[in-house]
């Protein structure tokens, strides 16, 4: 009896369906065969490869947009320059000169205001550059489009325009008016 429960208690060997893959033998998977995938291509771009390559490409962003801002603010060497536009006294009140600045391609525009004195602006409106005139009344009007500006600070009143005009500076100099530097706003 005790070799009965002993042929009992021993199975079979079990035969694992296996194929050989070099020396190392690897249990069979038939899933592996209806999805194939090629495993070896996997070590060519790991996630911590992706990982660096993300940040270092945001990092020389960043740098390049920091680098950009810092050359866009630096002063323009064509943008400060002294043009001579007028004479003092030249101007009656409420007259107006239309003068190139910073050159023969840009213009803009000096005006004698009462109360206030000479004022100068460029004279390409804001909203799609047209040419603004000086009104007499306080006013700089744009034909294209109806725009508005107040003469004394070059703010929109009114029309399509957002923006105020861009600012010249102005120098006196031996009875000389100059227009210095544009400043936009």
């Amino acid at each position: 009896m005790a070799r009965d429960v002993n042929q009992k208690d021993q199975q079979p060997p079990v035969q694992e369906d296996t194929e050989a893959i070099g020396e190392i033998k690897k249990p069979h998977e038939q899933w592996r065969e209806e999805f194939p995938y090629p495993w070896e291509e996997d070590e060519i771009i790991t996630r911590r490869d992706t990982l660096r390559f993300l940040l270092a490409g945001s990092g020389a962003l960043f740098l390049a947009t920091g680098a950009l801002a810092i050359i866009g603010n630096l002063p323009q060497g064509n943008n400060v320059q002294a043009v001579p536009i007028a004479k003092v006294g030249e101007l009656a009140v409420n007259e107006w000169r239309v003068f190139d600045f910073p050159d023969q391609y840009a213009q803009g525009i000096l005006i004698n205001l009462p109360g206030k004195g000479l004022v100068a602006y460029s004279d390409v409106c804001t909203h799609l550059s047209c040419a603004v005139v000086y009104q007499g009344n306080g006013k700089l009007h744009c034909p294209c489009h109806e725009g508005l500006f107040d003469a004394a600070t070059g703010n929109v009143l009114a029309g399509p325009p957002i923006r105020p005009l861009p600012l010249i500076q102005l120098a006196i100099h031996e009875g000389t008016i100059y227009a210095v530097k544009e400043v936009p706003r």
